[in-house]
């Protein structure tokens, strides 16, 4: 379960009310909260972050909204690639779906029972770890079919992305069983309910736990997974100088950079509160101001479900053909509703144009180098 904004204990009668966002864990002892107020930091959730939720809802339902469309209707024949930015765009919607829900019970309080407690505690952390897990299995292919171009059929199928989808959401879901197991409402003070797990007796150990489990599987194993496939990448554009190579060098290095520039704020800040947990620094004001650190790091690590499948599209000229001809439809709908049927003929022919296009002259170095490959194979057999 991803571990969010860190509970802000209030006072020593209050402890258990303390989640100033949903349902982290903030177990510390009885000498911490006779010394460590944070009405401060609680006062400052109760505004940044309902505002920062609704602006990371509007953004990421709109933007994974018009991706999903697109892919839907314009792209009959889906590669590898956007089966798994399919995939995202879902994965990203779910997400999002439930940040209304955290900012008004930071506003104010859980208002939405026990059932959606649990329900959208599960969502967050299936579609927080899957959108991440995605992320990885797109670099995978576009790893395969650039550095293993000759085994293409074998390696890629459409099969098998499909069941390594299905993979991705099984171990996301599984991540979640914490939520589902543990997390439910607590009402503290009379009239108050918040949304949160509890672990009982073990509730530190957990904490530490869901953590760590973050900074691995959320962080730094998918880091070093797009590391280490887009540097391969790299290296083989470099050697055999594709057309188009200086672009595609560039769009893996911002995929990677932008990973690494939303994620690793949060995840240190996570690792430190860890640490502070352990007593193995800090004090009351280091405390606060890692509380304030977790909040702005954790809502701009949501940003990735608004920028992550826009970077992803747009570094594809094929998505960027079928985006024009879904807006251009939309456009002549709009225009002249009378001609709508003759709009999503042009928009088909479009497509297929698209297709042609693709094939000949406005494929990206991944697809050319692949087809080269192919045919350096196909030559060799005929000379044999």
């Amino acid at each position: 379960m991803a571990t969010a904004i860190s509970p802000l204990p209030l006072t020593t009668e209050d402890a258990s009310s303390e989640n100033s966002s949903f349902y982290d864990y903030y177990y510390l002892d009885e000498v911490a909260f006779l010394l460590c107020r944070k009405d401060d930091v609680l006062s400052f959730s109760r505004v940044f972050l309902p505002v920062f939720y609704s602006l990371i809802f509007v953004l990421g339902l709109t933007g994974n909204l018009l991706l999903l469309v697109v892919l839907l209707r314009y792209v009959p024949c889906r590669r590898m690639t956007e089966v798994y930015l399919l995939n995202l765009a879902i994965s990203n919607l779910l997400f999002v779906v439930t940040l209304p829900f955290w900012g008004i019970s930071v506003a104010w309080h859980w208002v939405f029972g026990s059932f959606l407690c649990k329900m959208m505690s599960t969502l967050y952390t299936i579609n927080f770890y899957s959108g991440i897990f995605f992320i990885s299995c797109m670099s995978l292919d576009k790893y395969l079919e650039i550095v293993h171009a000759q085994p293409l059929h074998r390696l890629r199928t459409r099969a098998k992305s499909l069941l390594l989808a299905a993979i991705v959401w099984a171990v996301a879901l599984a991540i979640s069983i914490p939520d589902m197991v543990f997390v439910q409402i607590h009402e503290n003070p009379k009239g108050v309910w918040n949304c949160y797990a509890d672990f009982g007796g073990h509730g530190t150990i957990w904490k530490l736990f869901l953590r760590f489990q973050q900074n691995l599987l959320g962080f730094l194993l998918p880091l070093l997974t797009m590391i280490f496939f887009y540097s391969r990448i790299g290296c083989v554009l470099v050697k055999l100088k594709p057309p188009g190579q200086g672009r595609a060098l560039r769009v893996a290095a911002s995929l990677v950079l932008a990973f690494f520039l939303l994620w690793f704020p949060y995840n240190l800040t996570l690792f430190l509160h860890s640490l502070l947990d352990l007593h193995i620094f800090g004090d009351c004001q280091v405390s606060h101001h890692l509380d304030y650190a977790l909040q702005v790091t954790e809502s701009l690590a949501f940003l990735h479900c608004c920028f992550t499948p826009v970077l992803y599209a747009f570094s594809s000229r094929r998505f960027r053909r079928y985006l024009k001809a879904f807006l251009a439809a939309m456009l002549r709908r709009r225009l002249a509703p009378g001609t709508a049927q003759a709009s999503l003929s042009n928009c088909s022919e479009s497509s297929r144009l698209t297709n042609q296009e693709e094939m000949t002259d406005m494929k990206d170095p991944g697809e050319r180098q692949t087809e080269g490959a192919i045919n350096k194979g196909t030559e060799g057999n005929s000379s044999a």
